[in-house]
């Protein structure tokens, strides 16, 4: 529905992707058979074609839990997709120019109990490009939410898959997700 059907001078139809994932979604389709052992860059290039062709369980499947979490508050796809490969491609590229530096920028969400409303912090406070609802510290008052804004603003939770507190106990002071951001000059 959102693209465009194109059609060959013989009238077949033209899929204009790289088909180098493709074999995955065939296997996918036919059988319900997973794709298993990809690199970091195949996983975001298949999530790219899956994403593409709308088949949102195997992109729960092949995303894994974060892409599963952000998906269910509106992230994971798309936008959000497109964020992460620019992150890595520039990650990448500062390896080959001489006269790029680059550091880490570390930031821990936990639960705020310093501010009334059973909200997700971060902290430090007031770290650019964050979308923050409240005192330039409060994110959300869910973890997902939470882990969807810093993501947006390009932060990596530093155990892949985060571990996520359950919902009854976000609100207490017994967990924290511990982020991080590489930043490049």
């Amino acid at each position: 529905g959102d693209h465009p059907i194109l059609r060959d001078d013989d009238g077949a139809f033209v899929i204009d992707r790289d088909g180098r994932h493709f074999h995955h979604i065939l296997n996918y389709l036919r059988d319900g058979s997973v794709p298993i052992g990809l690199s970091r860059v195949d996983r975001i290039e298949l999530l790219k074609d899956i994403d593409f062709y709308g088949l949102r369980s195997l992109y729960s499947i092949v995303g894994g839990p974060t892409v599963a979490a952000a998906a269910m508050s509106g992230g994971g796809g798309g936008p959000w997709l497109q964020s992460l490969t620019y992150d890595l491609a520039r990650a990448e590229a500062a390896d080959f120019s001489v006269h790029t530096h680059s550091h880490r920028v570390y930031a821990r969400l936990r639960h705020g109990a310093e501010y009334s409303g059973d909200w997700i912090v971060s902290s430090p406070r007031n770290l650019p490009n964050v979308d923050y609802e409240l005192y330039d510290a409060c994110l959300a008052r869910d973890t997902i939410t939470a882990l969807n804004k810093m993501g947006a603003a390009g932060f990596r939770p530093c155990a892949d898959p985060p571990d996520v507190p359950s919902s009854t106990r976000c609100h207490s002071d017994q967990w924290e997700i511990m982020m991080y951001k590489d930043v490049y000059q």
